[in-house]
This record gives structure tokens, C-alpha cells and sequence, in this order.
């Protein structure tokens, strides 16, 4: 049996990309639980009744699979015999895509206390779902993704409205998550998910013993491990009635500011090429916003939505080929959008020239960055860094550096989202191939290509290699990461026998993380660790 004492030794050869989703995510777990010699499993009985079910799950899987979780992938199915909890049932059916379906919420019946999600364009009840509350009905309709073209139900206790909020509180935010899979199969890993994220904001302290909604949090916390514990590989969630209109009680008292999200999303333009028809539409939503009273001329941020609305008009008009926010304009939206802003920006490491962007120090500390979620043998290395870091891997010929980068690649594809490697230096030749076989660096989310393309927007991280090969300068580099804001970069150099490249000093300051590879052990500086090592 698996245990905190042999853990490392146990799975030190399994090919976590070939595991089963839910194993290859609570492995992540496990990882930020052992830091610190265990302390968070020590001190924290949830973090530990979780740990503890993980490890039988994945004795049980090692001891029935013993020679396919080394070597061959395999694939997960759902079992129709799978043991569930109490509050999950088995999936049933296919899960099918309802994204831009236009329903409406009715009553199921004039005397009815029941609600039902009407389709409107086939004119009759969608799928005989019937739901406790319009709360409950709404939440259906967003995880579907559905338009909601009108509520044609008047129920008292939907009467208060939400209240409009900047930032969205972050108890608040997590129950309306766990609301919101009320009646949804999901996956052990989705589940482990969400106990990971709540696990996150508790010992960053986003939430709190003091917090206004401490007591749901804690009961939510317990019903997702339950879960989590009894469920088999899928299962549909439900949540009891009484806990549930509490949930949709809270999730309903809160709602992001219309004008807020809109004036997130025209930030996020700003910079990058190729965003014309993003704007055009993002400009008729204002309009649109605007026509139908959603946003009134007493919205706090009216102006500021108006500054917008004439920036994007002139763009969408005008030959430009990128979205350029004034100076002026920017400084004023900073305090605004707060950590989307950011979200463009390397790091806490201060504002930057060509911007100029001017941010009072409490506002700062009111904002929120996210990271990537590290964890592992790459966090040891180079930290948890934000989204949309740059890294500079330098090194002689033949030291390691591609076969770090790969992977490295292969692991964020697994654990992070889309990488393309750009293998310029080799191209698609027997030595790519080989080292993508021995690394077993074979991924869906892993893209190779032998050139740099033009558009990097679909990817969360794209590998360079080589920076000479092709041929780039730190004019284009910089080009890359302004337009390309929220993707990370890994940029690979060689050096020459006296371990220099051109431009060292001034790439060097460029980027957040400079990992050298010198006979196959690497080392890092950089804004997000001390520094690590990592032998290869």
C-alpha cells in the first residue's frame, strides 16, 4: 500500500502521461500536499482524508495494471459497475453540446413550484429537466452555455436581485462552481479540481475562517472529498435539496458588474494583431448592452466604457492592424480591471516604459495574479511563475537543453494546457523522433512544428528552438510577447565555448526565468525562485 513514506520511490517510474486523468491530477495534489515534509497532510484532516483515498485508488489501479502504467498508454472508461457515492449517481447517456441553444425558464405548470428550461427554437420543454429554482435553472443554462432569452416566471424568493459587484468574492465564486454541477456527471479528476482550487484560495487565505460564508465553505469542502471518495471514474453529482437552495441562495447574491467584464475584454485587446473581428464584436456587445438598459448613463464606469466604445469605433474603422489603448486611457483603467491588466505583464516586477502605466500601491495590493499551478520537479527548478512568462534555456551544444525543453513541454501539455515546440535547430528528422520516443513525449496537447507561425494565440506555451536558428532578434522577441500577451514563452540559445551568445546581457534582463544547462544538470535564477536544479 502506497503511503506518505514510500510515495516518491513508488511512482518515481510511472509515466504519469499514459495515467488516467484523475490519477495523473490527484499526483499534483500529492505534490503540493509533500512539500514542507508534509506539512499541509499533517495539519490539514481534509488535505489528508483526500491524500489517503487518492493512495488506495492508485494502489488499486498499479496493482491491476501493472505493466501498462509503465509503458502503454491507457484509456479511461467509464464503468457501468462503478461504486458511487451517496450524493453521486452513475452517468447516464451521452454528454451532448448545447453552447448557443436560446431557452427560456418557465414554470412547469401554473400551480407548479417547479421550473423548466423552455427551447425556443423548437418551441417545447428542453430534455424534461425541471428544476427547484430560476437560481438553479440559470446555473444549468451558463454550464451548458445556453443564451437565455427571457424568464417568463415570477417566484418570490428570485425577487432580490444580485448585487453588482467589481470582483466577485472568492466564497462566493467557489459555491457558485459547486452549485453549478449540481445534476452534471463529471470526473473524479474534475472533482479532485475543484477540492485542489478551494485548497488553493484556503492556504493563500482568499478564504478564511472569518469569511461570510465559512460554514458552507467547510460543508462544501466535506461533500466534494465524500464524493470524491465513493465516486467511480464518472458520476452525476447531486447535491441535497436543502443544501442546494442554500448554495443557489448564495451563489445569486453576487454578480460580476456588466460594465467591469466589458472593459476586461477591451483590455486584453490592447497590443495584440489580428483582433478586428474580436473587437467589432465586442464593440456591437456595448452597443448592444447600451440599447437594451443593461448599462445606464449612472453605471459607475460609464465614461470609462464610453473612452472605449469611441477607441474601438475608431480602430474597427480606421487601416491599423492593432489595438492600441492610450496612455491616459490605460492608467485610468488599471484600478478598474485590476488583474487582467496584469495579466499582460510579466511579473510584479514594476511597470514598464512603453505603457506608462501609473498604479497607486493600494490598488496593487488588492490585485490578484494568477500563476500557472506548478508543481513538481519544474517548480523545484524555476518557482510557480504567472501566466505568460518568459524563460531564456541556454547552454553548449549537445548539454541537454532540447531534451530539458521537450520535457518540459510534455509536461506542461499534460498538466497545463497547449504547447507548440518549435524545433527550428532539428526540424522533423530522426533525432526528433528519438528523443520524443525515449522521453515518451507524445501527447495530444503537444504540437511540434519547424518554423515559427504567425499566429501564436491558440497555444498556452510556445519552445523555441533555437532563438538564432530562427533568426530572431530582442526586437522580435519583445513583438512576440506584447502580442501574444498571455502566452509563455521558453526561448532556447546556444552558447559558445566560453558559455556566451550574442545579446546575452540584453535578452538576460528580458525575460523572468534563465535556466543554464551545463552537462546535463540545470540550474535557474529568475523572478519566481531562488533557484533550483534539476539533473537531467
Amino acid at each position: 500500500m502506497i503511503n506518505i513514506n514510500n510515495y516518491q520511490s513508488q511512482v518515481s517510474s510511472i509515466n504519469w502521461t499514459t495515467m488516467p486523468e484523475a490519477l495523473a491530477k490527484g499526483h499534483n495534489l500529492v505534490l503540493g500536499a509533500s512539500q514542507n515534509n508534509w506539512a499541509m497532510y499533517h495539519t490539514n484532516e481534509n488535505i489528508k482524508r483526500v491524500i489517503d483515498a487518492y493512495f488506495e485508488k492508485l494502489s488499486g489501479y498499479l496493482a491491476a495494471n501493472s505493466s501498462t502504467a509503465k509503458s502503454k498508454p491507457t484509456k479511461e472508461k467509464p464503468s457501468p459497475k462503478s461504486k458511487t457515492a451517496p450524493s453521486a449517481a452513475p452517468a447516464k447517456g451521452k454528454i451532448l453540446n448545447y453552447k448557443g441553444l436560446r431557452v427560456e425558464i418557465r414554470k412547469a405548470s401554473a400551480d407548479s413550484k417547479k421550473f423548466i428550461v423552455w427551447d425556443v427554437a423548437t418551441d417545447q420543454i428542453f430534455a424534461n429537466e425541471k428544476f427547484d429554482s430560476v437560481s438553479q435553472a440559470k446555473s444549468f443554462i451558463e454550464e451548458n452555455e445556453m443564451i437565455l432569452v427571457s424568464i417568463k416566471a415570477n417566484e418570490e424568493e428570485e425577487s432580490a436581485e444580485a448585487e453588482q459587484v467589481e470582483l466577485i468574492d472568492s466564497d462566493v465564486a467557489f459555491i457558485k462552481r459547486y452549485a453549478a454541477m449540481h445534476g452534471k456527471v463529471k470526473s473524479q479528476a474534475q472533482v479532485l479540481t475543484l477540492i485542489h482550487s478551494l485548497q488553493k484560495a484556503i492556504l493563500e487565505k482568499r478564504i478564511g475562517k472569518d469569511s461570510a460564508y465559512a460554514k458552507e465553505i467547510e460543508l462544501m469542502q466535506k461533500q466534494l472529498i465524500s464524493c470524491y471518495e465513493k465516486m467511480g471514474e464518472m458520476a452525476e453529482i447531486k447535491i441535497d435539496s436543502k443544501n442546494l437552495k442554500r448554495y443557489l441562495e448564495i451563489a445569486g447574491s453576487q454578480e460580476g458588474m456588466l460594465s467591469i467584464a466589458l472593459l476586461k475584454a477591451f483590455v486584453a485587446l490592447n497590443g495584440k494583431a489580428g483582433v478586428k473581428e474580436k473587437s467589432e464584436k465586442l464593440f456591437a456587445r456595448i452597443k448592444k448592452s447600451v440599447d437594451q438598459g443593461k448599462i445606464t448613463r449612472q453605471d459607475k464606469y460609464a465614461d470609462k466604457l464610453n473612452e472605449a466604445f469611441v477607441t474601438l469605433k475608431s480602430f474597427i474603422e480606421g487601416e491599423s492592424k492593432m489595438l492600441s489603448i492610450a496612455k491616459a486611457q490605460l492608467n485610468g483603467l488599471m484600478g478598474i480591471v485590476g488583474e487582467n491588466l496584469f495579466a499582460q505583464k510579466k511579473s510584479l516586477n514594476g511597470t514598464e516604459n512603453e505603457t506608462g502605466i501609473v498604479v497607486n500601491s493600494e490598488d496593487l495590493l488588492k490585485m490578484e495574479f494568477e500563476t500557472i499551478g506548478l508543481q513538481g520537479k519544474y517548480r523545484q527548478l524555476i518557482g510557480d511563475p504567472s501566466v505568460g512568462f518568459t524563460a531564456m534555456v541556454y547552454g553548449l551544444p549537445k548539454s541537454g537543453k532540447s531534451t530539458l525543453c521537450l520535457d518540459f513541454a510534455n509536461y506542461l501539455a499534460a498538466h497545463h494546457g497547449k504547447v507548440l515546440f518549435c524545433a527550428i535547430e532539428e526540424g522533423f528528422g530522426y533525432t526528433l523522433k528519438e528523443k520524443i520516443e525515449r522521453l515518451k513525449a507524445d501527447h495530444p496537447n503537444l504540437f511540434l512544428t519547424d518554423r515559427v507561425p504567425e499566429n501564436l494565440g491558440d497555444y498556452h506555451f510556445v519552445f523555441i528552438d533555437s532563438v538564432s536558428k530562427a533568426g530572431m532578434d530582442i526586437t522580435e522577441i519583445d513583438r512576440l510577447h506584447k502580442s501574444f500577451p498571455e502566452v509563455s514563452f521558453i526561448f532556447i540559445y546556444h552558447t559558445t565555448k566560453e558559455g556566451k551568445f550574442k545579446g546575452v546581457n540584453t535578452h538576460a534582463h528580458e525575460v523572468d526565468v534563465i535556466i543554464q544547462v551545463d552537462k546535463g544538470v540545470a540550474s535557474s535564477t529568475g523572478r519566481f525562485s531562488a533557484g533550483g536544479r534539476l539533473e537531467l
